[in-house]
């Protein structure tokens, strides 16, 4: 599994790059220093996101998008879910509204939702990719909708289906061996479509979904500006 720097292992995890120093010099991450910079194996940092975080266990891929959907007043998709399953995602979206809760666990919460692949694309393709029905458009790319206060130009980010994934990265040839510095096409691969299902009746993901894209992102304003939308959520 390739290595990765600290800037990256910070953006997967969605903590700053101090946090994931802090975590090196602990022995809570194993890297290595070659010429005065760590890297990490991209496979452990990827166990990590997935495990236990000091923000809260991560939920399941169904129970966060069902708590999402309640955030997003998409309740109705729930309605074939057994009651007490829907009786604990509505108190879930509760409880991260209380004052602390999202600063303390947005989006570790949210991690399980969807497995992130970055790629080059062509700049040509990108509007297209962006206009494509199979991809709701999200993070970077729908921050403007929800009036969060970041613009990012020349960048793709959306959600799409585990079972489109493949199709949409032949046709528009995208390249997913790149430097971290030439990704400019971040796609959320959902692979629980069944508890999704909602958010692909949408060309642009609720504020809810946005928030938790953004509040990944190891950039400052990025992660600030998600945060922002999760609380006023």
């Amino acid at each position: 599994m390739d290595d990765i720097s600290v800037a990256e292992a910070a953006e997967i995890l969605g903590v700053s790059a101090r946090r994931v120093r802090a975590l090196l010099e602990g022995g809570q991450l194993r890297g290595r220093q070659v010429c005065g910079r760590w890297l990490l194996s991209s496979r452990d940092v990827e166990q990590r996101q997935r495990g236990p975080h000091d923000g809260g266990r991560p939920l399941s891929s169904a129970s966060a998008w069902h708590m999402l959907a309640v955030l997003s007043g998409a309740e109705g998709s729930l309605g074939e879910l057994p009651a007490p399953a829907r009786s604990r995602a509505r108190r879930r979206a509760r409880a991260i509204r209380e004052p602390g809760e999202i600063r303390d666990k947005w989006p570790h919460i949210l991690a399980n939702r969807a497995h992130r692949i970055k790629f080059y694309g062509h700049p040509s393709v990108l509007p297209v990719l962006l206009a494509d029905s199979r991809v709701v458009r999200s993070g970077v790319s729908a921050a403007a909708d929800h009036n969060a206060d970041l613009v990012v130009v020349g960048q793709v980010e959306g959600y799409v289906r585990s079972s489109d994934a493949q199709d949409l990265k032949v046709e528009y040839a995208l390249n997913a061996d790149v430097d971290h510095a030439q990704v400019n096409v971040v796609l959320h691969v959902v692979d629980d479509e069944r508890a999704a299902q909602w958010l692909f009746n949408n060309p642009v993901a609720p504020a809810a979904v946005v928030a938790a894209d953004l509040a990944e992102r190891a950039a400052p304003r990025d992660h600030a500006a998600g945060m922002n939308l999760a609380a006023n959520l």
